[in-house]
């Protein structure tokens, strides 16, 4: 796989646009280390109750997206950020259209 993070700076956001009724994600880097997501979450689209393989930080890049995070709702906005340790149980719901970065190490 190639990794797909710039030298130079960039608007990382703008690599991935938005698809009606879905989720768009793309792996930006992966080594034995770190694995760095970029996904895009339509509105009205959501993520099932699910736990964490690894440790896990989630930064909101743009938008703002509601997050279940140990029975209770969360809404992060951009600029937000926050950490998972391995096997919490979590969901996403996007009650409107959200960017967010996905680091799992």
């Amino acid at each position: 796989m190639k990794n797909d993070i710039s030298l130079i700076p960039a608007i990382i956001g703008g690599s991935i646009d938005y698809s009606k009724g879905n989720t768009v994600s793309r792996v930006i880097l992966k080594n034995d280390k770190l694995q760095i997501t970029l996904f895009a979450v339509a509105e009205g689209e959501s993520f099932e109750e699910h736990t964490t393989s690894k440790e896990a930080i989630v930064h909101i890049l743009e938008g703002t997206g509601d997050f279940y995070i140990k029975d209770k709702w969360y809404v992060f906005q951009m600029g937000d950020y926050f950490y998972m340790p391995a096997g919490l149980i979590h969901a996403i719901t996007a009650k409107a259209k959200f960017k967010f970065l996905l680091y799992l190490f």
